[in-house]
């Protein structure tokens, strides 16, 4: 996502402010619009946190999406405007909606936007929303907030999802077919418990086939087993650093995820989330506005054919990193047979458009 950061509102809102770096060293491009943004952590990686510029010469970037803080909510949403952004996120005390007046409430209705508030300022504004839809709002988790930018604090989890799900309102309503790849294998040359950024390389075509499929109105969605971190050989930290890294080589292509969902236990702690299991096919479906049915899985093990099954989607097996092997398992009847086995990632993106009566030409 490109985010544009309403820097004067922010400076009331230091638990957003901070969550929105959190989301520069996660990969996103966050643009401080009217200052310098706050001092960067070593970890963020170029042209992920940068000044823009603010007033009307914000025109002259374009975003994706703005954040900033609820009292300001008139500035925020022009500034959006003046970007071209989609929708916006903004920080709530909770008291805010009581006080504003016509202009506030139409600047509110102008963009898709939702709100981030705690458990004390969603009771506020139940007993007196001003006419907001509470379903607009979401909670900040429980506990302190960061002291500092993290990418792995539950704070910026709880913003890139409204972010995500912001975005995908403002498209409407209608549930659209996503497709789920793998990473390692599939995306990026497999290394095994892959884990330092440097180590992170494309495969031929890859850009390609994602600049098809969202080209084509598809969300695409990584979804990574990580267990290396519930096995102790890297931190969660560091497996946002890599898809940090992920997203920074894809963007080099012109090409933006949609989103990113990654279970980091071992396959023994029995989790839903871990691949077969379906649940963080689930949590991207209510966020993303998906239809399972008609969504795909990529992946290079028959593991990704297992959970598309499982979710309801069809289940697609590359022959990169393990695919190979793996379509060996399938043939000796083994394992689930995949709905269809590609060459590659772009291949796969071919006979899914095709399938669909579209070309990726």
């Amino acid at each position: 996502m490109r985010i544009l950061a309403h820097a004067a509102s922010l400076d009331a809102h230091p638990r957003l402010a901070r969550a929105a770096v959190g989301l520069a060293l996660r990969g996103h491009r966050v643009l401080w619009s009217g200052a310098a943004p706050p001092a960067a952590p070593d970890l963020l990686l170029p042209d992920t946190l940068v000044e823009a510029p603010g007033g009307l010469a914000a025109s002259r970037v374009e975003a994706d999406l703005v954040i900033g803080g609820a009292e300001s909510v008139r500035a925020v949403v022009v500034a959006g405007q003046l970007a071209r952004v989609r929708g916006a996120v903004l920080g709530f005390e909770g008291g805010e909606p009581a006080r504003w007046n016509g202009l506030d409430h139409l600047a509110w209705s102008s963009l898709q936007c939702s709100g981030l508030v705690d458990a004390a300022g969603a009771e506020r504004i139940t007993q007196g929303s001003g006419g907001v839809p509470l379903e607009r709002f979401g909670l900040w988790p429980d506990g302190a907030p960061a002291a500092a930018p993290e990418a792995a604090h539950p704070d910026t989890e709880i913003l890139e999802r409204a972010c995500e799900r912001t975005l995908a309102r403002q498209r409407g309503l209608h549930a659209r077919s996503g497709v789920f790849v793998d990473r390692d294998g599939t995306l990026v040359v497999e290394r095994g418990y892959l884990s330092d950024p440097a180590d992170l390389e494309l495969l031929p075509g890859v850009p390609q086939a994602l600049q098809n499929l969202r080209a084509a109105g598809h969300p695409v969605v990584v979804l990574s087993n990580q267990s290396g971190v519930g096995r102790g050989l890297f931190t969660l930290g560091r497996v946002y650093e890599a898809m940090a890294m992920l997203r920074h080589l894809l963007r080099r292509h012109a090409v933006e995820l949609d989103a990113i969902y990654f279970c980091p236990h071992r396959p023994e702690d029995g989790c839903r989330c871990r691949k077969p299991g379906t649940e963080l096919i689930e949590r991207a479906v209510d966020d993303l506005l998906l239809d399972i049915q008609s969504s795909a899985v990529v992946g290079d093990k028959l593991l990704d054919v297992q959970t598309a099954h499982h979710a309801g989607a069809t289940g697609i097996l590359v022959r990169t990193g393990y695919g190979r092997e793996e379509e060996a398992r399938a043939l000796r009847g083994d394992e689930t047979r995949p709905d269809f086995v590609a060459e590659t990632l772009g291949d796969a993106v071919e006979w899914l458009l095709a399938r669909e009566g579209l070309s990726s030409a």
